[in-house]
């Protein structure tokens, strides 16, 4: 995440100097839109029986002024912030219906400086679904994401073991690496349980950024990492996950 955001700022400063340039307005930038989205991204998230839904569809409000400086390289901005936003849904395991889209308006009623989102699921037409599939099958396509899955494969710098030690499923386990670890009720998770004070689908675990780092799926009674409560945590070796009545230890291999 943090390479593609220097790489993005990159862009924004190399191509595009003086928009939003925070000596002469506000100081709203790009990249700081591009953090918000993602933001947008996990607030809005709905949990559905197999998997976790995120809006595709971004409206972002700006001032006028900001909006006359933004609009020369709008699309191009919108296209970057779009695809870092899939990305992050990818990484995250969430499904997003279609590719995302990002577009700015003009809000008066903002004051300077400021700027508000807008999400949405949105229908994808059946020509734009194509036309996905149609660029999801070509050779170049597929070669480049089965490469990309099999060096990130390669170059996972650490794998761990998440064991149930108090509960109901007290011996349970199941290794972590880069694939997504889903915990609850459901038959279909990595990490079953029967701990009725669990949701089907209670928590996850995803690899990011060299580091296992676990989400809580908007679950009923909430998940806790050594006594506080979370909604993503970065794991470190040792650290106790609690779900339910359930407490899980997180080790590293």
């Amino acid at each position: 995440m943090a390479k593609f955001l220097r790489a993005l700022e990159a862009f924004f400063t190399n191509y595009i100097e003086g928009l939003f340039n925070k000596g002469k307005t506000a100081g709203l930038q790009p990249v700081e839109l591009a953090k918000e989205l993602v933001k947008e991204m996990e607030n809005q998230r709905s949990v559905g029986v197999e998997n976790i839904y995120v809006p595709n569809h971004y409206t972002v409000f700006l001032t006028p002024p900001d909006y006359e400086r933004i609009t020369p390289y709008g699309q191009t901005i919108a296209d970057e912030i779009a695809a870092y936003l899939a990305k992050q849904a990818n990484q995250r395991g969430y499904v997003m219906q279609g590719r995302p889209k990002v577009e700015f308006m003009s809000d008066a009623k903002l004051q300077q400086g400021q700027f508000r989102f807008a999400s949405r699921f949105t229908v994808v037409s059946p020509s734009e679904n194509l036309a996905e599939k149609s660029r999801d099958l070509s050779e170049t396509k597929v070669y480049k994401k089965l490469a990309s899955l099999e060096a990130a494969r390669k170059s996972v710098p650490l794998t761990g073991m998440i064991t149930v030690v108090e509960g109901l499923d007290a011996g349970l386990k199941t290794d972590v690496g880069v694939d997504r670890v889903n915990i609850g009720r459901r038959e279909g998770n990595e990490l079953p349980l029967t701990d009725m004070n669990t949701s089907r689908l209670h928590a996850y675990i995803v690899f990011e950024e060299g580091a296992h780092v676990i989400y809580d799926a908007r679950s009923l009674n909430g998940t806790y990492v050594n006594g506080h409560r979370i909604t993503r945590k970065k794991l470190c070796n040792g650290d106790r996950i609690k779900v339910g009545n359930s407490l899980i230890l997180y080790e590293v291999n």
